[in-house]
């Protein structure tokens, strides 16, 4: 990806920019929905969750995580069970298929940043993620 070539000189002095075409890049090369992902994996970091609790921590509306959840569930990666204290709450739990995918994915997230970050040392890419991290807040 050639970031001076293909994409306007003005928009590149924003480093937001360079991120959302870097994270659409990764995207691209990865060929999933990085949005599944970032489902799966809340799910394997925090067990029974509410689909409201996906929406708030992972800032996706919550009519578009109803529809992942649709999709992830019909793909045999998560559970979806009436909450037993609030009916009208689901309860998300992630299969070992989903598991298993988010862990094939991470692989191929890793691969897809090596290629695209190819031009930056290892050192270079960490600063570049604690940096990315700092900025977040974390």
């Amino acid at each position: 990806m050639s970031l001076g070539a293909e994409f306007p000189r003005s928009l590149l002095q924003h480093p937001t920019y360079v991120f959302g075409r870097l994270h659409k890049a990764i995207h691209a090369e990865v060929n999933t929905s990085l949005r599944d992902h970032w489902v799966l994996s809340y799910l394997a970091e925090q067990s029974d969750l509410t689909q409201q609790q996906v929406s708030d921590a992972l800032a996706i509306d919550r009519s578009e995580v109803v529809r992942l959840i649709d999709g992830l569930e019909r793909a045999g990666y998560v559970v979806r069970a009436r909450d037993t204290e609030d009916r009208r709450k689901y309860r998300l739990s992630i299969t070992k298929a989903g598991r298993d995918m988010v862990a094939r994915t991470d692989e191929r997230l890793k691969e897809a940043a090596d290629r695209l970050l190819y031009r930056l040392t290892a050192e270079e890419r960490r600063t570049l993620h604690r940096l990315a991290l700092k900025a977040i807040g974390e």
